[in-house]
């Protein structure tokens, strides 16, 4: 991450730009008072500028738009915003007073900042519901949650898109044993109110323009992450492979954190709880608890995860109890749980938490 460079002079909002970034990890580096103090560092760190966030007010004394233009070249990415009623800067936006607000909109200038305005059209008229499914570290079932998930809203009437963007092992299309295409631009219909879309390489810098489409033609989008291990870093990674995961912690309505109970998933859930805590991301967390055992095990289970995740104050928290032969009936007929045995506990569980989303 670049380090930034304030130049405001209102202090409740540059205390606040500042301490916000700060907290988030990012190193702030020098806060400019005036206009002759940011050029005095700009020409003494003229040879590092080049990985330095600028973050101005239009309040700054001595400042001017032919000053800022002049200045912008010199600094990775700048960013301005409108903190007095100055008219030659009257096209600058109000600073956010909203820590996850002002963390997403530099993490997002920071990755692509020709994007922005796109972006914030795109929120304005989403008709879709969006609901990211995270897993906290490896083989916690969160792709046979994703695709029930999708499957059960479908059945309600809702039309639904489920994207496969687990770039480390996508497996939906082999699941249901269909063919996906690396170069389709569009998604596939696979049921009745049920589509299904994956990303890959290829459309990784499109996803903006695909989630805005999304958005509109969908009740609801069911997004499939794979494992959000590091979800700090890639955050701010430009790599293809963070695209659809920094997209779904910023215009999201929900992202759901699926762990397991054995002793290796409670391990990486404190570690994505400890990043979670760390992060401002606008989704609302909620935390699925899979594969719970039954009886007293089961009990002592959830009071485990209970105490863990409370602390985040989570928008739900649910378990699913273990169900193996209803997964392995699946897995044989390459179908979803309720084509399978629409009667297992398993697929009453996630009909349950598909029924929650639907309201």
């Amino acid at each position: 991450m670049p380090i930034v460079v304030t130049a405001i002079a209102h202090a409740e909002i540059e205390g606040f730009i500042a301490s916000t970034l700060f907290a988030q990890g990012w190193s702030v580096g020098f806060r400019a008072i005036d206009w002759q103090s940011l050029e005095t560092y700009a020409a003494e760190n003229a040879s590092v500028l080049g990985s330095r966030l600028l973050i101005y007010g239009s309040d700054l004394p001595g400042i001017s738009k032919e000053k800022v233009k002049q200045l912008s070249s010199k600094f990775s990415q700048v960013i301005g915003f409108a903190t007095n009623t100055a008219e030659e800067f009257a096209d600058l936006k109000q600073a956010p007073v909203i820590a996850a607000d002002l963390v997403s909109l530099v993490r997002s200038f920071v990755r692509t900042p020709m994007l922005r305005e796109f972006v914030q059209a795109q929120n304005q008229i989403r008709r879709a519901k969006v609901f990211a499914v995270g897993s906290a570290g490896t083989y916690t079932g969160c792709t046979l949650i994703a695709l029930n998930l999708a499957m059960e809203l479908s059945t309600q009437g809702k039309s639904t898109l489920l994207i496969d963007a687990n770039f480390r092992a996508p497996s939906i299309f082999d699941l249901l044993s269909m063919r996906s295409s690396e170069t389709d631009p569009t998604w596939k219909s696979i049921a009745p109110n049920l589509a299904l879309f994956e990303v890959t390489q290829a459309q990784a810098s499109e996803v903006d323009a695909l989630m805005f489409r999304a958005g509109k033609e969908f009740d609801h989008v069911i997004i499939d992450l794979g494992s959000i291990a590091g979800l700090s870093n890639r955050l701010t990674d430009r790599r293809w492979t963070s695209t659809i995961t920094t997209w779904s912690c910023d215009h999201a309505d929900e992202l759901i954190v699926v762990s397991r109970p054995d002793l290796l998933g409670v391990s990486r859930l404190q570690k994505v709880i400890e990043l979670l805590t760390q992060t401002s991301i606008r989704a609302k967390i909620s935390f699925v608890m899979n594969m719970k055992s039954s009886g007293k095990k089961g009990e002592s289970e959830q009071s485990k995860f209970l105490t863990l995740t409370s602390p985040m104050k989570p928008f739900r928290v649910r378990s699913i109890n273990t169900d193996i032969r209803a997964v392995l009936a699946a897995q044989d007929e390459r179908a979803t749980l309720i084509e399978v045995n629409e009667r297992s506990a398993l697929r009453k569980s996630i009909a349950e938490l598909a029924s929650e989303l639907s309201t």
